[in-house]
């Protein structure tokens, strides 16, 4: 009986552990872009009053800190960044997060019914399949928010959802008007 109250002690220390960890939303990942030339909103979840540190490559001298609200959630506001990278982020707290592959630039938001939605891989994988084909380039990526709507209150957190590089295999999801948009600023600003 002893040995199956401590068992069971353990076994709740270590679940209260377990959620007290530092996490990110999907938008705060591998491959991100933020926007260049203004202060930035880095965001998560951690333990009530835990302690979270952040470190950008780009300024490895200086170290931002937070501290979680009641309600585990924590912001640290980042100085403007010029445009460049890749970039990584470390995020510490009881647990570390490595985020690679991080690009400062041009952060659009492209918005709109079906002309919008229309991919390179639907209806126009045929038009512009020599586009396709040759569409590689690591500096334009894609973060699609997928249709999930909840009515009774705003979203946290963006499930099933991950940035896209730019690679012939990734550009067939990319929105169609996205992806030329994206092209002709890079083409123009790099």
């Amino acid at each position: 009986m002893v040995k199956c109250n401590i068992f069971l002690c353990l076994l709740l220390l270590f679940n209260l552990s377990s959620f007290s960890q530092v996490r990110l939303p999907s938008l705060v990942s591998n491959g991100m872009v933020l926007q260049r030339d203004t202060k930035l909103k880095i965001w998560g979840w951690a333990a009530p009053g835990e302690k979270v540190s952040l470190m950008l490559s780009t300024d490895k001298s200086k170290a931002y800190t937070a501290v979680a609200n009641k309600s585990g959630e924590w912001t640290i506001h980042l100085s403007k960044q010029k445009p460049g990278g890749p970039y990584y982020m470390k995020i510490a707290a009881s647990n570390h997060i490595f985020i690679d592959n991080i690009l400062v630039g041009d952060v659009w938001l492209c918005s709109g019914q079906s002309n919008m939605e229309q991919t390179m891989g639907g209806r126009l994988k045929y038009r512009y399949a020599d586009e396709i084909a040759n569409a590689n380039n690591s500096s334009i990526r894609q973060f699609l928010v997928p249709d999930k709507y909840n009515f009774n209150q705003p979203q946290k957190d963006i499930p099933n959802a991950n940035w896209q590089i730019l690679s012939p295999q990734t550009v067939q999801d990319f929105t169609a008007v996205g992806y030329f948009f994206a092209k002709e600023l890079y083409e123009k600003n790099k």
